[in-house]
This record gives C-alpha cells, sequence and structure tokens, in this order.
C-alpha cells in the first residue's frame, strides 16, 4: 500500500528564492532586517543535510552566544517546516544516539554540534571561542552577519578548514561551499563584502551576489511592522538596516582615527555561561544578563563611571588592564528614567563584581542640582550607590567641561596608539554597540562637536552625541596629564578567552 506524501507550502520572497536556487562556489546576501537571513540559512543547511550525508559543516557567528541566542531558533523554524524536528531528525550540543549514522569525520567534543540522522553534522563556531574551530575538515561553511566577523581570521583559520572530510562527497553538489549571509556593511564593518560584488561581475570567479530590502519581505513582516518601523527608528538606522542602503559619512568627522581594530568581540565568560546551557538548554534568552557573562571584566579590578547628563542620562563602564583601557559597556535610561534608575540599571548589572570601588568622571554638569533637590547630581549617584542596599564605595574624579577641539585632538592621538605612554583604547562590541554608532556617526561642526543629532527627532538619543561626551570626559580628564610623560610602560598581554 502506497503512502501519501504530505504537501507542504512556505512563502520565501523572490530574493530569498534566487539566492537559494543560486549554484555558486561562493554565494552573499546582503539584506535587510526582517528579510528572513537566519530562517534562508537554516534551508541551506537542510539541503546540505540532503545533499552531502556524512559531511561535516561550519556554521560561524560573530559570537557563539549570539548564534544559541538569536539565531538556532529561525533556523529550527526552518527545519520544521522540512518536516525535521529536534530530538528526532537531529540533536543539539549533545551525543548522538547510537542508531544516527556517524559522519566520515566525527567531532571530538558535541557541546557545539548540530549532529542529524543521516551523520551530516554542523558544527557552531565563533573567533570568540577559537577552540571550537580547531581541527577537522570541513564540506562547507556558513558565516551569520558576516560584516561582522574579522576577514583576517577568517582567512586564517577558517580557509584552510575547508578541505572536504571524505573523497566520496567531492562531488555531491555545494560540496566546499561558502555562504555569506548579512546586513548592509556600515561604517568600519564589513567592507570586504563588496569586494564579493566585484568579484561576481565575472562569471569566471563563480561567485553570486544579491541584496534585498526587508520590504521585499512584506508579505511576512506585513505593512503594518515596515510603517512601524519607519516612523520609530532614527533615519541612519532604517535607511540601513531596512532600506539596505549604503550610507556614507560625508563631512569631518569627530573620531577620525576611530578603526575596527579598537572593537573586540571574544569578551563572553563561557565558563559561566556553559553552566546556564547545561541548566536551561540552549536558550540563553530567558537568562538576565549580568557582569558575569563578561571575561574582558576582572571582577578584582575597580570600575570607572563617566556620566552625561541632562533629559537623557548615560554612563560608559571602563576598566584599566595594564596600559589598556576597556570600554566594558554602555548604559542609558529615557524619559520618563530619571538618574536613579541608570544607578539602579548599574548596580543590577555588577552586583556580582568583587571590587567595590567605582572611579565617577563626568563634566560640570554633574555639580549642578536639579530643582528642589539638595544634592548635586555627583552627589545623588554616591549616596545611591553607598546606600544600605548597596555595597559601593564612590570617589569623584576629575570633572569640567573641555572644548571640543582639544578634546578631538588629543582623544584622536590616543586612539591613533602610536605613544605608548598613553593607553591604547578598547570597546566591548557586544555591550557598546549604540555608543559606537554614535561614535562613528559623530561630525564637526566648525571646530565643534556636531551636537545637532541630540535635538533630532529622527535619531534615537542613544545613537546620537551624548554617549560620546561620557567616552570624552573620561579619556581626557583621565589621561591628559600623561600626554607629555615619556617613561616608557611595559605593554600587557591581553586574551579574553579561556586560557
Amino acid at each position: 500500500m502506497s503512502q501519501e506524501l504530505e504537501h507542504k507550502e512556505f512563502y520565501l520572497n523572490p530574493v530569498a528564492q534566487l539566492f537559494l536556487q543560486s549554484k555558486a562556489n561562493i554565494k552573499a546576501l546582503v539584506a535587510g532586517r526582517g528579510f528572513g537571513k537566519s530562517f534562508d540559512n537554516g534551508i541551506e543547511i537542510a539541503q546540505k543535510v540532503s545533499d552531502q550525508p556524512r559531511s561535516r559543516g561550519l556554521f560561524l557567528g560573530l559570537t557563539y552566544t549570539q548564534i544559541l541566542s538569536n539565531t538556532l531558533l529561525p533556523m529550527k523554524s526552518a527545519w520544521e517546516w522540512f518536516g525535521y524536528f529536534e530530538g528526532i531528525h537531529y540533536v543539539v550540543g549533545k551525543k548522538p544516539p547510537e542508531h544516527f549514522i556517524k559522519p566520515y569525520q566525527s567531532p571530538n567534543r558535541h557541546e557545539n554540534v548540530i549532529s542529524w540522522w543521516n551523520g551530516t553534522c554542523v558544527i557552531m563556531g565563533s573567533f570568540d571561542r577559537p577552540q571550537l574551530l580547531r581541527g577537522g575538515s570541513n564540506d562547507w561553511v556558513i558565516v551569520d552577519e558576516a560584516l561582522l566577523i574579522n576577514k583576517e581570521k577568517y582567512d586564517q583559520i577558517v580557509i584552510p578548514s575547508l578541505r572536504g572530510s571524505h573523497p566520496l562527497l567531492n562531488n555531491s553538489p555545494g560540496h566546499l561551499q561558502q555562504i555569506f549571509t548579512t546586513s548592509m556593511p556600515h561604517g568600519n564593518f564589513g567592507k570586504w563584502l563588496f569586494e564579493l560584488e566585484e568579484q561576481a561581475r565575472d562569471p569566471a570567479n563563480d561567485v553570486y551576489y544579491i541584496e534585498g530590502t526587508s520590504y521585499h519581505n512584506r508579505v511576512i513582516l506585513t505593512e503594518k511592522v515596515l510603517e512601524n518601523w519607519r516612523r520609530t527608528m532614527p533615519k541612519l538606522v532604517f535607511a540601513i538596516e531596512v532600506l539596505n542602503k549604503r550610507v556614507k559619512q560625508y563631512g569631518n568627522l569627530f573620531y577620525p582615527s576611530l578603526r575596527s581594530s579598537h572593537y573586540y568581540s571574544d569578551s563572553y565568560n563561557y565558563n559561566y555561561i556553559d553552566t546556564l546551557t547545561d541548566q536551561q538548554g540552549y536558550d540563553l534568552s530567558s537568562s538576565s544578563k549580568n557582569s558575569r557573562w563578561d571575561q574582558d571584566c576582572d571582577p578584582k579590578k575597580p570600575l570607572n563611571l563617566s556620566f552625561d547628563f541632562g533629559a537623557f542620562n548615560c554612563v560608559t563602564i571602563d576598566q584599566e588592564h595594564g596600559n589598556e583601557t576597556r570600554i566594558l559597556n554602555f548604559m542609558f535610561v529615557t524619559h520618563p528614567e530619571i538618574i536613579d534608575d541608570l544607578v539602579d540599571k548599574f548596580d543590577k548589572y555588577y552586583q556580582h563584581h568583587e571590587n567595590t570601588t567605582l572611579y565617577l568622571w563626568g563634566d560640570k554638569s554633574g555639580n549642578k542640582r536639579e530643582g528642589n533637590s539638595k544634592l548635586t547630581y555627583f552627589q545623588q549617584i554616591r549616596q545611591r550607590l553607598e546606600s544600605k542596599s548597596k555595597k559601593w564605595r564612590v570617589i569623584l574624579k576629575t570633572v569640567g567641561d573641555v572644548e571640543h577641539i582639544e578634546r578631538h585632538r588629543f582623544i584622536n592621538k590616543l586612539l591613533r596608539g602610536e605613544e605608548n605612554h598613553l593607553p591604547s583604547i578598547r570597546i566591548n562590541q557586544n555591550n557598546c554597540k549604540d555608543l559606537i554608532i554614535a561614535l562613528e556617526n559623530a561630525g564637526m561642526s566648525g571646530i565643534k562637536k556636531d551636537k545637532s543629532s541630540e535635538k533630532s527627532s529622527i535619531v534615537r538619543p542613544e545613537h546620537a552625541t551624548h554617549g560620546t561626551d561620557a567616552f570624552d570626559y573620561r579619556l581626557y580628564h583621565g589621561y591628559k596629564k600623561r600626554e607629555h610623560y615619556r617613561s616608557e610602560i611595559p605593554q600587557e598581554t591581553v586574551s579574553f578567552g579561556k586560557n
């Protein structure tokens, strides 16, 4: 008796269809928010499972945490549409059942592996956990949010591993294929992807490149969602993340020496995070993030807090490590929340921090009293942090205004990193996304920082120049006195990963 096959239909927007149909050896999809890139990656993996049984593929993200918390769920949704269910057809992060066929090259560990019933295995990897990428030969690679990937590391680590796990797979469709999906490159991120676009113009290169906007996926997103994004998103963010436009910075920049090399993403403490995956499975979204997630934050060292006050209140949190200053975090509150709410937000995140000393920095507005308050902003912060419910010892450091042009000159000198008597500056890319946007878009108006974004109705305050001022106060007041100090200060070797 013959068995009826179930006929299922699901929607794929036209650009996604073109991308998925391409058989090029190198494929790149650059598309807006809500386009369905993770769903498309799920389809690509399902196709590899079908075409290359017992193969070994690599799914690469910026961080391992990003894969677990953001990317894995929509891929599982795609697999379910194809009739593949977790626990039956594949398992995540555990040794596969005995009845599963073994890959040609079985991984030594399964904590970061998706194992399929037909022997296909998918290694979930990231550059913030490089040990997960070592060993074995890969048959294909898919890169999520490729604009954030360090291309030099990719060429050094991933490309040599793309050599095939068994000769029987050599003629399989999509063997040794590289697939890149990403949002539009911007600022210092992902410019190398445009090189793929240029290569795709020559058919001899076997490269396929395509772009899509969020509106291409309007059937799934709905016009209501797209209109809401248009009304509420900052104009610049909407242009990049929804319309998928290439936005160039025109005019003079306030931080022209800022480069992608100032950012780091290998900041997660996987010794701690792995205990959460053991408790909660591979769903980190339900966990309340705190400083125990941060490998780059030394719990035994004091913290520096630099505030910018006003209708929008924000703070940068940094720590000194030898001759390196790490901007660990950026926090803010918006109306109707006030400074007390920002202090509580900081206190909750760093409640497990062992060193109780905090240094406060800022401009002279921190010495103002609001309304009928008897306390200045800084006194208010100190009182709240040192209250019985808090554990901190607060020390007020240098505050005061600085001419914009002098800030511009000195901070860019710091960012150039040419003098070892001045600290190198590094910024946590995972915790400071909004600050990075603000820094990269801060311009000059004459000899001053262009502050027009702070009054704009289309720029979110966290992307305006408020946070850049907090950044300035800390670096200028903290290190200006070292500018002409020539004594040799030894560089400290820095590593954010596991030892």
